[in-house]
């Protein structure tokens, strides 16, 4: 048993000790070990953990005879969108970017996750949309995103969405939307809740993190621009008056500020 494990960490185990399908059981191992105590009392559990997580991947693998699904997070921030069948996912995704996916009036049209990309002012953002089978391994895709949509028609819905993501120990920050939504809102709440900042190097954005300094935006670019670091101009609109600004490497930016790294 592990020493000092969190309550969390006791409902994932309970789960997986009932789980009946491999890639149940891999997902809660995965969730396990994120929740497991990383001391050194804990190190014995860990070893375990990733043993039996070893095992059944391979397990796995060997019983597929399809493809695999996972995704690769491109772009500066990663959304998943989740809803009930015929909920209308289909018709965000294709509202909000160039995908094309499939759309009908019959349930579960949407076999396996679908992916377009957001331009939102010059920075992509990754839009998945998850199928309504809700199956364990396109449910771990909304772990690691940094946002999951809930597209929920009523009350119930949401109640019903936001269960499932807790059953499955999803912490993922939630953005809870209406059918009669607007499609530049849900794009500017995106961003607001990604917490990154555009900052611009002349014309060209580029996404961070909020409270992200030059160094931080120096070594985006390239790592020989903090060795070889001089100074740094900074352009800002100041009540509404543009100033620019000598820096140096711990100056903190904000939203908007246009970058000139000098050597």
């Amino acid at each position: 048993m592990p020493i000092n494990a969190t309550p969390e960490y006791y409902k994932a185990e309970e789960r997986y000790r009932n789980a009946k399908s491999t890639e149940e059981k891999i997902a809660l191992l995965e969730e396990m070990i994120r929740l497991a105590p990383k001391h050194k009392g804990g190190e014995h559990l860990l070893a375990s953990l990733r043993g039996k997580l070893a095992k059944l991947k391979k397990e796995n693998i060997s019983k597929k005879t399809g493809k695999s699904y996972g995704i690769t997070k491109e772009g500066d921030c990663q959304v998943c969108i989740i809803g009930m069948p015929n909920s209308g996912k289909s018709t965000m995704l294709k509202k909000l970017t160039s995908a094309k996916p499939a759309i009908s009036s019959y349930p579960f049209t949407t076999k396996k996750p679908e992916i377009g990309m957001i331009d939102y002012n010059g920075i992509k953002l990754q839009l998945v949309e998850i199928p309504s089978t809700f199956e364990v391994r396109f449910l771990s895709i909304c772990r690691t995103a940094d946002i999951v949509i809930l597209l929920a028609r009523n009350e119930s819905e949401k109640k019903e969405l936001q269960e499932l993501l807790d059953k499955w120990s999803i912490r993922t920050k939630q953005l809870v939307i209406r059918q009669d939504y607007n499609e530049a809102k849900i794009k500017s709440d995106i961003w607001k809740m990604s917490g990154l900042m555009s900052v611009y190097t002349k014309n060209t954005p580029m996404a961070l993190p909020a409270n992200s300094t030059i160094k931080d935006f120096a070594h985006r670019i390239h790592k020989d621009f903090i060795k070889n670091f001089r100074f740094a101009r900074v352009k800002r609109r100041i009540k509404g008056k543009e100033r620019i600004m000598q820096v140096g490497l711990d100056y903190v930016l904000e939203d908007g500020d246009v970058v000139e790294v000098v050597c």
